[in-house]
């Protein structure tokens, strides 16, 4: 399932955007059910979530980000229990105020949607946010395909890309699911991301894969990737996905 939040938000706000709109779908959860929230997120807790952020005609300058003063916020789950509670709390919220969106933002509406099922065992997507996939000593991993000279510490393998793909899922089958991957019209993707709590935060790049991708495997696999999203770091902004029909 999926929601999305129309919203009216300041026409200048900081590159780090995605560190305020987590922020707000924690304070939406916290509303309606603390011991839920409390339970999802901590430190190493499966959080069944994914999201992106849309604005309109946008712009960025340095560390600014200019839009049109709209934007929307689409939050994707597998989870009933999760899903269930942001739409009931979001529903009853008027406005927040982000350090990262330079101001407030107000909920214009909120729309529910049932995603349409997928039943082949290969699907064409493409991403919303970028898909960040790393080594276990945190080496950025992108296709064999967008290798470019001077890129020493990212590895550029096709097996090792989907194997990295498959194990960033572990938490959503409780295993490694059966998965093949194959890019289409992908690029490199190097996003300045906020990481640490908010007494020690500090700037770093994440280098990821922005474009459209055939996955192949079992159909249910392929309906909870949708849902949940590919890739680490899904519950900071990343990896949420739009079939390509």
């Amino acid at each position: 399932m999926r929601v999305k939040v129309f919203l009216e938000v300041p026409k200048e706000m900081s590159i780090y955007y995605r560190r305020s709109f987590l922020s707000f779908i924690k304070n939406v959860l916290e509303e309606e059910d603390a011991d839920y929230c409390e339970k999802i997120f901590r430190k190493g807790g499966f959080k069944p979530f994914t999201f992106c952020v849309f604005f309109g005609d946008i712009k960025v300058n340095g560390e600014k980000l200019y839009n049109n003063g709209k934007a929307i916020l689409t939050v994707s789950s597998g989870s009933p229990d999760f899903f269930v509670r942001f739409y009931n709390g979001v529903k009853r919220v008027k406005t927040f105020s982000g350090k990262y969106i330079n101001g407030s933002m107000r909920i214009l509406k909120t729309q529910m949607i049932e995603e349409e099922p997928l039943s082949e065992s290969k699907c064409r997507f493409r991403t919303l946010s970028p898909i960040v996939v790393v080594t276990k000593d945190k080496h950025p991993v992108l296709p064999e395909e967008l290798k470019s000279d001077g890129d020493t510490f990212i590895v550029f393998d096709n097996d090792v890309f989907t194997k990295e793909l498959r194990f960033s899922l572990r938490h959503v089958f409780n295993g490694l699911p059966e998965l093949s991957f194959k890019n289409e019209k992908g690029k490199k993707a190097v996003v300045k991301h906020l990481v640490g709590n908010s007494e020690e935060e500090k700037v770093i790049k994440i280098v990821a894969y922005q474009g459209s991708f055939i996955l192949e495997g079992d159909p249910f696999v392929l309906n909870e990737i949708y849902r949940y999203g590919l890739g680490f770091r899904r519950h900071q902004g990343f990896g949420c996905l739009e079939v390509v029909r």
